[in-house]
């Protein structure tokens, strides 16, 4: 029975070429069908999935200890300075909480800056400068803690004078943005009453020297 079901199969084939090859494109294609899912099945791993946990308000460490447990990687997107938050406090991330992804996917974070973003002088911020230019250049770049104390000067409302702490600034400076910028503001020409003043606190502070 065997040899003549292997007969028949051979007779049908001689006696229909076209019929049978038709057959064996699509048991070709059947099994090359077949083998691309599987192929795809392993190369996107499906059913391989994780749920994006919520990560905000968390610290980076931490944040990132969560994300591993449910087999996802961390990496930084961006980060901004916020005095109000925590250095290194997850304020957003991407994917959202909630969303499925794939295991090993990458999620997105922004977190707070651990350091003070730095800006750089780049106009000169005395001479011919008045406090307003100044305050208006400063306050442009992101200081905002500035303070103005008054100097005898030949001209009026003119800086003299700009400090961070005891480093002069001058162009090409660099500090953060969190600095407190000390200008020196020309009060005008001293008159001989505040001369006289002056003078007469510089002696007083020279005899309780010697003293």
């Amino acid at each position: 029975m065997a040899s003549e079901g292997r007969f028949s199969v051979k007779r049908f084939f001689s006696r229909h070429p076209l019929i049978a090859n038709i057959i064996l494109i699509i048991l070709v294609g059947l099994i090359i069908l077949w083998g691309v899912l599987l192929f795809l099945d392993h190369w996107t791993m499906h059913g391989s999935v994780s749920v994006v946990p919520d990560v905000k308000h968390k610290a980076f460490t931490e944040a990132k200890a969560v994300l591993a447990a449910n087999k996802l990687e961390i990496e930084i997107n961006d980060s901004i300075y916020d005095r109000s938050v925590a250095p290194g406090t997850v304020i957003e991330s991407w994917p959202k909480a909630g969303a499925t992804v794939k295991e090993g996917r990458q999620v997105y974070v922004t977190i707070t800056a651990f350091s003070p973003k730095q800006v750089t002088i780049s106009m000169p911020l005395t001479g011919n400068v008045s406090s307003r230019q100044a305050i208006s250049y400063l306050r442009g770049i992101g200081i905002t803690d500035i303070r103005l104390v008054d100097v005898p000067s030949e001209f009026p409302d003119l800086v003299m004078g700009a400090k961070y702490g005891s480093q002069q600034l001058s162009v090409g400076s660099v500090i953060p943005v969190t600095a407190t910028v000390t200008l020196e503001v020309g009060s005008g020409p001293a008159t001989p009453e505040e001369i006289a003043i002056e003078e007469l606190e510089d002696a007083q502070r020279s005899l309780e020297y010697q003293e």
